[in-house]
């Protein structure tokens, strides 16, 4: 009976109470989150959940204060910002201030950021706070900069708009992924340099299951010529990332339905649906069905 009235008025003490140096056991995460975030309680319980045991049982709201805090004011973050950070990446509330300085400071250094730059970089991929700069990052971009012949200002562009190259592997995703679009699309060196540089997600993309089929779409179903879709891959690499399911087959057939050139389908893959629908000659609401029925 005395152990179910302690356990009660344990449950009454309010998150706030706890010593922000105590060890809360799944709940230090929770507590920052609500308190000094404003987030919800699903949104709180979100975070935490996506920390593993280990981590939520030794997390202390102090020390997640004192990271978020330092990396609010190092970085330039907003309240909203900083935020936005945890929840896509809750794992800094474990980072120590003494691991995330030297990270930021070698980026900064080898990509010669600005402040804006370096914000927009921890915005996009805040896991890069706990990579290693020359365990980590610099032989993937050394690499990169030597396979696509880089100037720096060419690899800190390419960077910026997909600082999640620097969470992929050479040897795995992007080293293949190099050889086989030059190999499939008979590309010079300087043509799949521009195409990275124009469209960097692509080295993150799957060849077996991503760029071959959109290819074979392209070449088999749309009756362009292999020598058609490469001009027109080359000219605007971002065409590889558009939807097979969402976008191109849907689109596919309302032009076969409208009686309409197909090649449109890739030509204007860029377009808007309202603009692509009012090029084909077909009403909105065609091409709504058929992107449902997909």
């Amino acid at each position: 009976m005395m152990l179910l009235l302690v356990a009660g008025a344990a449950a009454l003490v309010a998150p706030g109470s706890r010593p922000s140096g105590a060890v809360a056991c799944r709940g230090a995460a929770y507590d920052y989150c609500t308190q000094a975030l404003g987030c919800t309680a699903e949104e709180a319980t979100k975070a935490e959940n996506r920390l593993n045991t280990p981590v939520g049982k030794y997390m202390t709201y102090g020390k997640a204060a004192d990271a978020c805090e330092w990396l609010q004011s190092e970085v330039g973050l907003s309240d909203a910002e900083l935020k936005r950070v945890v929840m896509y990446h809750p794992q800094v509330l474990r980072y120590s201030v003494e691991n995330m300085a030297p990270i930021i400071d070698w980026l900064k250094d080898r990509l010669d950021l600005d402040a804006t730059q370096l914000k927009k970089m921890v915005l996009k991929l805040p896991a890069l706070l706990s990579y290693s700069g020359e365990g980590n990052m610099a032989p993937k971009l050394d690499w990169l900069q030597t396979r696509l012949d880089l100037d720096d200002l060419g690899l800190r562009n390419m960077v910026l708009r997909a600082p999640g190259l620097l969470g992929r592997s050479i040897e795995d995703n992007m080293a293949p992924t190099l050889d086989w679009l030059q190999m499939r699309l008979g590309l010079d060196a300087a043509e799949l340099s521009n195409m990275v540089l124009t469209f960097p997600t692509l080295l993150g993309y799957s060849i077996e299951s991503n760029v071959e089929p959109k290819l074979g779409f392209f070449e088999e179903e749309l009756g362009l010529s292999p020598s058609e879709v490469r001009a027109l891959i080359v000219s605007m690499p971002a065409r590889l990332g558009y939807s097979l399911k969402t976008r191109l087959r849907p689109r596919l057939e309302v032009c076969r339905a409208a009686g309409a050139d197909v090649s449109i389908v890739l030509r204007g893959a860029y377009q808007t649906d309202v603009d692509f629908c009012k090029r084909v000659g077909v009403p909105l609401e065609a091409l709504r069905a058929a992107q449902e029925d997909v």
